[in-house]
């Protein structure tokens, strides 16, 4: 029997789409009888994985949606669930508060339980047959709390009734969902049935790879036999090709639609024919919506599925009848069904339920794509190009940057690595900087120190993924890179005079006759390939080109991202490098003998702040899997065998790095050398207390190694407390290390201290960072260095280690220099819980992140501060957007000469976009 079937929770679209501008929705949940806030209240768009909690003041925020309609659904058990549908506009924030009514009476479960009798179980076996369906899917799906559910008399005749006061929680083992499903209306008769309600998403953890893959094998299925997607297709044209076949009834045909015979190819031709209307498709309004023009029954025929009961003999696929009241279906881009009320199913589409719904935010079309994809080489591969600030730098320059990543499918991004390898190598191939960057959605920004004590003019930049191993040394990124002495310059023949630049236009404010200080405003302009605008990423670098001359890029980004040279049929069989979608650090334990023995270990982090059960295998391999930190962390180990012996051979493993191949003709450009540094040297600060300067020999560093390496100066407890200053740790310090300054600051006499000529952090601060047993205390605007050295009773003191240098391993905050103080009691040990068969390390994490400041004359110009910035601008997180532009501003310094534009990035489908820009030429 022919019947109205409605799925009416499916009213709203997620388009996803990474370049579009997100919007955000925030608020806060209250009783509606109390006033008070409600925490861990769920939060969630309808139909879809995207959801969150209120904090415990109640509040909430979702962020990254698309624009466009949003339903939002809130559920809190003992409240009745409630949804409120808003128009989020691009770039948006909404804020959207909501009064949650309390149940009038909270029934227990068992309460509920105890109400069920034989005549609810019936009623119930027909709810699960008509809400969940009765197809495979719902075999393997079940309602885990079906006492929720009510059966009251229905009003009409031969009708079925259905309500719940709380969510159902359904778990789809089929599809691998578990689904919160808030039920507004049930109801079922001879000629229809509707359901209604807000469903929330989970994605079930996958028990083994292999139920990960059938999960989405199946979820890829569902989709493609769907109406939704038969009606996309249609729009397309690909119907046929994607397995529906449509026949509508022949006119004169057969007098009863229902009598026909069981073998399709009698009929043919005979009652049904295949169906043609002109037009098929229809735009309307508003833009983005079409008619499909679906008049009398349509028979459709899905060939590329499969049946388990079959409409005819000699067509072993799903068969399905569809009416359409007033023959027209409106539906979106996509398929969406904008008028489902007016549809009217039968057949195997009609069995299709709660079990077969997919959620709005589901990735049909990728999903599909990896489905069909070939495991192959040249599908798998991945690229990254770097784009640095500046084309060369000065030792103990901060070097940004920017990475984009090409892949050979899109859809496998998600797949792919996770963590994006830098390198700094020397012409002697020694490696003089290792860092570790997170990849997120095909891009990495990061940046690092070059340090000040680089000797030599020729260095390399290097970035691959572990991955990018498996295809040889062609598949990282390798730059040529000048780090030039304070005192050497380009000469002018390595300038480049004319830059080549695709899909990326510019247009200035004022290209000439720029003064010192003076604001530029640049509006760029992405284009695709055949000067249409696209929505891109981009990277923007503005510096003082008479500074820093423009010179060659080596290699361009469309060489670097050229993903031709892997032969097509080559597989992954002999790949022996995994994809790193996480930090992982692999260790290994040992017996007495000396071999890999199978253990129980237990890691401490971070001074025992927390700690972690691990287990060795039988060649005493352990690993730690999905760590996502920044800058260096402390780890200790114990390991006990099967027997609870304790094993103290414990080694953590290095990752084997990639072969150095460098280019046989790099390009370096020539240089010169002057009297005058490229920065100039800073005045003495006023105020300096003079302090009497005692030279004190460098001793041997502890037995094992601080993260910042071996100090410059070690000064005892001992000596400290000699000094005639050991009351004040500062001054005693400062009498015992050559070149450290203590400086007043204003009226308000707080010390400061200097221990290099040095520049401001991202937190504005010049002062070096203070350790005390391996642990950073942290400065801020109103504690400072000198605060915290204060805070430490000289007598209790071993020893003082100062390094003087930058020390790149912890990042901005080691830019000043390290002021390392060791107790007496734990001054051979960083951790001070440490004991016989403890092994300790530090290992790194992701290089911590800072944060480029532009200049604003218009806020604050002090004159007396000299301003020779070498980069004006720079932005990695630009976005043109589908207008394809974007506008920005800088402020140059006081030598108002040439200035450099660079831009680099992707359009939304993968276009290659760059451009170099020289303007106010002399």
């Amino acid at each position: 029997m022919k019947k109205h079937f409605s799925l009416i929770a499916l009213l709203f679209l997620f388009c996803l789409n990474g370049m579009a501008q997100t919007g955000t929705i925030t608020g806060i949940v209250k009783d509606a009888e109390t006033g008070e806030t409600l925490p861990f209240c769920n939060v969630f768009i309808n139909n879809t994985t995207i959801s969150t909690v209120t904090d415990m003041d109640g509040s909430y925020t979702l962020s990254n949606l698309e624009p466009g309609p949003v339903e939002l659904g809130f559920s809190f058990l003992g409240y009745e669930s409630q949804s409120k549908t808003v128009t989020l506009s691009p770039g948006g924030k909404l804020t959207v508060n909501l009064n949650m009514k309390p149940f009038a009476q909270e029934l227990t479960d068992v309460e509920i339980q105890a109400k069920r009798d034989k005549a609810w179980e019936r009623d119930l076996r027909k709810f699960q047959n008509l809400f969940i369906g009765i197809d495979e899917a719902a075999s393997r799906t079940q309602i885990l709390n079906p006492w929720v559910v009510d059966f009251p008399a229905p009003e009409e005749r031969n009708s079925f009734v259905a309500k719940a006061e709380l969510p159902l929680e359904i778990q789809n083992n089929y599809l691998g969902y578990k689904i919160t499903f808030d039920l507004r209306e049930f109801f079922d008769s001879p000629t229809q049935s509707r359901i209604s309600g807000s469903a929330r998403f989970e994605e079930l953890t996958p028990e083994s790879e292999s139920q990960r893959t059938t999960w989405e094998k199946n979820r890829a299925d569902v989709y493609r036999k769907s109406p939704m997607n038969m009606f996309r297709s249609l729009l397309n044209g690909t119907a046929e090709r994607e397995g529906f076949y449509l026949y509508g009834d022949k006119p004169g045909g057969s007098e009863s639609m229902n009598m026909r015979s069981d073998i399709f190819a009698n009929e043919l031709g005979k009652s049904v024919v295949p169906y043609k209307a002109d037009p098929l498709v229809t735009p309307t309004s508003p833009p983005g919506t079409y008619l499909i023009n679906l008049k009398g029954r349509i028979e459709v025929h899905y060939q590329k599925g499969y049946a388990q009961a079959n409409t005819y003999r000699d067509a072993p696929y799903p068969v399905s009848w569809l009416e359409v009241s007033g023959g027209q279906v409106k539906v979106r881009e996509n398929g969406m069904v904008l008028n489902a009320q007016d549809l009217v199913f039968s057949g195997d589409m009609d069995r299709k339920r709660i079990s077969n719904l997919l959620p709005l935010d589901y990735n049909a079309e990728k999903a599909i794509q990896l489905q069909d994809l070939a495991k192959t080489a040249k599908n798998y591969q991945e690229k990254v190009y770097i784009h640095t600030d500046k084309a060369y730098y000065y030792a103990g320059d901060q070097v940004y940057f920017q990475g984009y990543f090409a892949y050979g499918n899109p859809y496998l991004r998600d797949e792919l690595s996770k963590v994006l390898h830098v390198e700094l190598i020397s012409s002697d191939r020694d490696l003089v900087i290792e860092k570790k960057f997170p990849v997120r959605d095909g891009v990495v920004t990061g940046d690092f120190y070059l340090p000040d004590t680089l000797r030599g003019e020729q260095y390399f930049l290097r970035a691959y993924t572990n991955w990018n191993k498996n295809y040889g040394p062609g598949h990282y990124f390798l730059q040529p890179l000048a780090v030039l002495s304070p005192f050497a310059r380009v000469s002018p023949q390595s300038a480049q005079k004319a830059f080549k630049n695709q899909g990326v236009a510019l247009k200035t404010s004022k290209d000439q006759g720029l003064g010192a200080r003076e604001k530029v405003n640049l509006t760029i302009s992405t284009q695709g390939p055949k000067g249409q605008t696209i929505p891109a990423r981009i990277s923007v670098a503005v510096t003082d080109a008479s500074a820093v001359l423009p010179i060659p890029r080596q290699p361009d980004m469309n060489q670097t991202l050229n993903l031709e040279g892997v032969p097509e049929g080559m597989s992954l069989d002999r790949f022996s490098y995994p994809v790193e979608k996480s930090l992982v650090q692999e260790g290994i334990v040992r017996d007495a003998k000396g071999k890999g023995s199978s253990a129980q270990v237990t890691g401490f982090v971070n001074d025992f702040q927390g700690m972690i059960d691990l287990e060795a295998n039988k060649d005493g391999i352990f690993r730690l899997e999905e760590m996502e930190f920044y800058g260096p962390m402390k780890l200790a180990f114990s390991a006990t065998d099967n027997k609870g012996k304790p094993l103290k051979d414990i080694e953590l493993q290095e990752q084997l790095k990639a072969p150095v191949a460098l280019p046989a003709d790099p390009f370096f450009p020539k240089t010169t050398q002057t009297d005058q540094p490229i920065r100039p040297i800073a005045d003495e600060e006023e105020n300096v207390e003079e302090l009497e300067e005692i030279l004190v020999e460098d001793k041997a560093v502890q037995e094992k190694q601080a993260i910042y390496g071996k100090p410059d100066y070690v000064v005892t407890g001992d000596q400290l407390t000699k000094t005639g200053n050991s009351s004040d740790l500062v001054a005693s310090l400062a009498g015992n290390v050559p070149g450290m300054r203590v400086t007043l600051v204003g009226a308000t006499g707080q010390q400061q201290i200097r221990l290099r000529g040095g520049s401001a952090t991202v937190t504005g601060s010049a002062e070096p960072v203070v350790m005390l047993n391996g642990s950073i205390m942290v400065s801020t605007g109103t504690s400072t260095a000198s605060d915290n050295l204060r805070s430490i009773n000289p007598f209790d003191i071993d020893r003082v280690e100062v390094v003087t240098r930058i020390s790149s391993m912890l990042g901005d905050q080691g830019r000043n220099g390290v002021i390392a103080v060791y107790l007496k009691e734990n001054g051979n040990s960083a951790l001070p819980f440490a004991g016989e068969g403890i092994k300790e390390f530090v290992i790194e994490g992701y290089q911590p992140p800072s944060n480029f400041f532009p200049v604003d004359y218009s806020t604050e110009n002090d004159t007396a501060i000299p301003d020779f910035r070498q980069t004006l601008y720079w932005n990695p997180f630009l976005v043109t957007e589908e207008s394809g532009k974007v506008d920005i501003s800088f402020f140059t310094n006081d030598r108002p000469g040439p200035v450099l534009i660079e831009v680099r990035g992707m359009g939304a489908d993968g276009e290659i976009l760059f451009g170099t820009f020289l303007i106010n030429q002399q």
